[in-house]
């Protein structure tokens, strides 16, 4: 299993779900992906901490009390790591963004801030000495992030002054594809919504082995799909999907390697 305990500059170091039915959701992932779950604790904030194989995979917790009161849905976030998390939002001020919660002690040695780009795209900074170790690019685990965000073009410069990566494109299909990368390493992407009244987000994908089968487990689970599979060449098929509190994430079966 791919367990990535080093983490540079720019690079995506987890991800969690907040949400207004916890337990509901940690049942629906559950039984969606096979994750081992441990129960919440004060310690981790009230959150569940998933894992496959013993390392983990994500946490599931509440929503903040005022979002929930408001009728708030699921919301995945994505988190990045940098190495001084007052410069970086400082930063995301400077070129357009806005801070959402300021940074500020997670854990011990552990810094948090919330902030969002010009598009509104909402995510985590991120700055530990050491991290975390992380399942990847395996059944049931985070494969890849994507920014989603109409005009997301205004926002590289963004990315590139906060995060500190790199901005490429790749062939994908009939046109090209954004990536942002840290040295060599093509870290996530960014596109276009197919709806331009999508609002602008940062989406998980979801390694599965069978895209079909698992859009049949979501929708029996209490879930919807968002949209219709997709394929690419070299990529492999994904669909977006949401669970049934309304949050909205990717399932990708990757393109087998020929034999």
């Amino acid at each position: 299993m791919p367990v990535i305990d080093t983490f540079p500059a720019g690079t995506p170091v987890w991800v969690d779900l907040q949400s207004p039915d916890p337990e509901g959701a940690v049942a629906f992932y559950r039984d969606l992906f096979g994750w081992e779950v441990v129960p919440p604790t004060a310690e981790m904030g009230g959150y569940s901490v998933a894992s496959i194989g013993g390392t983990p995979v994500t946490a599931i917790g509440p929503l903040p009390p005022m979002i929930a009161e408001a009728g708030g849905r699921s919301t995945w976030t994505t988190y990045f790591v940098v190495d001084d998390i007052g410069r970086a939002a400082s930063a995301a001020t400077d070129e357009g963004g806005q801070v959402l919660v300021p940074p500020g002690e997670l854990a011990r040695g552990v810094y948090l801030a919330i902030v969002s780009d010009p598009t509104g795209a909402v995510f985590g900074l991120w700055q530990q000495e050491k991290g975390t170790p992380w399942l990847r690019n395996e059944p049931g685990a985070v494969d890849w992030l994507e920014l989603v965000a109409e005009g997301y073009e205004e926002s590289l410069s963004f990315y590139e002054n906060v995060l500190t990566v790199g901005v490429s494109q790749m062939p994908l299909n009939e046109g090209v594809y954004t990536l942002f990368d840290v040295g060599d390493a093509n870290v996530a992407g960014a596109m276009a919504p197919v709806s331009p009244e999508t609002p602008s987000h940062w989406l998980a994908y979801f390694q599965v082995v069978d895209l079909d089968a698992s859009l049949e487990r979501v929708l029996g689970l209490g879930g919807a799909t968002l949209s219709l599979p997709m394929s690419a060449s070299g990529v492999g098929r994904w669909a977006v999907v949401t669970d049934p509190f309304g949050g909205a994430f990717a399932l990708l079966e990757p393109e087998r390697e020929a034999a």
